[in-house]
């Protein structure tokens, strides 16, 4: 049966819109329905209903159902190529070249016992209406996390935004820069990135860590970087960028030997000892000296990879004492240490990062946490984590539900 241009036309678009997210395909089908339409290609279905499956097979794209192509119009424009733009600009970035196939990595042929449908962003969550999970959900948003196997670095992998950087072209205070000012290149971080979150809240809240037990004990798992004998450390970075929505962009940092803090005698833990101590402080409660302390101590260097001037100019690569600029609370126990920086604090920030938002899909920046040493015991400093963020899009946030009255919420 030869189908007729236009009602071959018709299909083809409906066949390029079932993608979903795919855009090489997408194109693919396009170009075969203009030459249907330009009558340099007759599609021909041999017998029974199953042509669309025939044409997809074609195209490389997975086989639908029927009803799936006729509901096309109802529920097509809720995907887009918006993801796979930013990823092939990020490669293109990055000097990797075109990324393989889906048919050929390891999220259709994962490595035995790995569930790759517990990713960070859950396929059913739309970006025009996110997910809700609740605390207890939030296990389930840790999967198969990728590392260097010499360095255990976290590398880049799909449907995520983050990853872990090499740490070389950081520097910061060598042993003598009390006198010289002189600054060495890093040496290796105290802490490896876990993961990361992006949530939308409410409302700013403080000390999410009591709401993230079970992910943080799903990320050790899947990270296997625990040792044996030793227990491990855990440190979260909240940045809480202005809404509403507000985000929360949660960072995991993991120290496999807390030893390596709290008992041993280095430059960085004779400092890291009293900035982890068990203790909450804030603005407006705890010990103010302990709290103004670490305001002095917490360090950020930022550092763009790819980013347009404007955004280049504007975040800078100057080593910067956040807590001197924004407020920030620490809550710290025997288990983890969490720092909230809330960035609505300051104009200053509040445009900054909003300027870095409307370029958030085209910006490659890397982020070097570290504790700033003020006298000579405490120099040379050392890298507590790193983290570069890849093109990231902010509308595949999740909303986490958390009850205003939860007696553990602590709102900004």
């Amino acid at each position: 049966i030869l189908f007729p241009p236009q009602e071959a036309f018709a299909g083809m678009l409906r066949i390029a819109g079932s993608a979903r997210g795919q855009m090489a395909s997408a194109v693919l089908a396009v170009l075969l329905a203009w030459a249907v339409l330009t009558k340099r290609v007759y599609i021909i279905e041999m017998t029974g209903d199953g042509v669309l499956n025939e044409l997809m097979t074609l195209l490389g794209l997975k086989e639908i159902e029927a009803k799936d192509v006729d509901s096309f119009e109802e529920e097509g424009d809720e995907f887009s190529d918006e993801e796979d733009i930013a990823e092939e600009r990020r490669r293109s970035s990055l000097g990797l070249g075109r990324r393989e196939s889906i048919e050929s990595n390891w999220l259709v042929n994962p490595p035995d016992g790995i569930d790759i449908t517990r990713r960070w962003r859950l396929d059913d969550a739309s970006p025009k209406s996110p997910k809700l999970i609740r605390p207890e959900m939030i296990h389930s948003l840790s999967g198969f996390s990728p590392r260097n196997a010499k360095t255990k670095r976290l590398e880049s992998r799909p449907g995520c935004y983050w990853s872990e950087p090499d740490e070389k072209g950081f520097r910061i205070r060598g042993p003598t820069y009390l006198m010289d000012k002189v600054k060495i290149p890093v040496s290796k971080p105290i802490f490896h990135l876990l993961d990361c979150d992006l949530f939308d809240l409410p409302q700013p809240t403080n000390h999410l860590a009591p709401y993230l037990n079970e992910r943080i004990h799903a990320l050790w798992k899947d990270s296997a970087l625990s040792i044996q004998g030793k227990q491990p450390y855990t440190v979260i970075i909240q940045l809480q960028v202005p809404g509403p929505p507000w985000k929360s962009f949660c960072m995991y940092f993991g120290c496999a030997d807390r030893d390596l803090i709290f008992h041993s005698d280095t430059p960085f833990s004779r400092i890291a000892r009293r900035f982890f101590t068990a203790t909450h402080t804030t603005l407006n409660s705890g010990d103010p000296n302990l709290h103004k302390w670490r305001n002095n101590t917490f360090k950020l260097i930022p550092r763009c990879v790819n980013a347009p001037f404007v955004v280049k100019r504007a975040v800078g690569e100057v080593p910067t004492l956040l807590g001197n600029k924004l407020q920030q609370a620490y809550y710290g126990t025997d288990s983890y240490f969490e720092v909230d920086v809330n960035i609505s604090s300051s104009r200053i920030a509040q445009y900054t990062v909003g300027l870095a938002l409307n370029y958030a899909n085209v910006v490659v920046c890397d982020l070097a946490f570290v504790l700033q040493g003020a006298s000579p015991a405490e120099l040379p400093e050392q890298l507590v984590g790193c983290m570069r963020i890849e093109h990231i899009v902010m509308r595949d946030s999740m909303s986490l539900d958390i009850p205003s009255n939860d007696p553990l919420a602590v709102n900004s």
